[in-house]
């Protein structure tokens, strides 16, 4: 598979990122462990987003807010359920329909859209 130039980046690239990440927490008083980690991780989540927009074409921006958006929720239990998301990456794979296609055989819609539907 070949990938752009573009989206190559490097660990260098991205251990910059969190290092500036760490800088802008030094400010936080340590306080609680959990707080500030929590703040690490909200800084840091915005600094990658920022950065990585900043460089990708625009035909891949909405994409990649997608993939960081879907994998934030699924940090926190009970976000996402899980057979949803396999279908929205798959699509319907049901082979066998628990209930009859209610247009019929040759209706306008088939038996996968059905399928999907259930």
């Amino acid at each position: 598979m070949n990938v752009d130039p573009m989206y190559q980046y490097s660990l260098k690239y991205y251990r910059m990122l969190y290092e500036r990440a760490l800088d802008g927490c030094d400010h936080i008083p340590q306080v609680r462990r959990a707080d500030r980690n929590k703040e690490f991780k909200k800084k840091f989540t915005e600094i990658l987003y920022e950065n990585i927009c900043r460089s990708l074409f625009e035909k891949d921006k909405l994409l990649f807010s997608f993939l960081m958006c879907m994998k934030i929720m699924d940090e926190t239990p009970g976000n996402l359920d899980q057979k949803e998301v396999r279908f929205l990456l798959t699509g319907g794979t049901s082979v066998e329909m628990e209930r009859p296609n209610p247009t019929g055989e040759n209706g306008w819609m088939s038996n996968k859209m059905w399928s999907s539907i259930l």
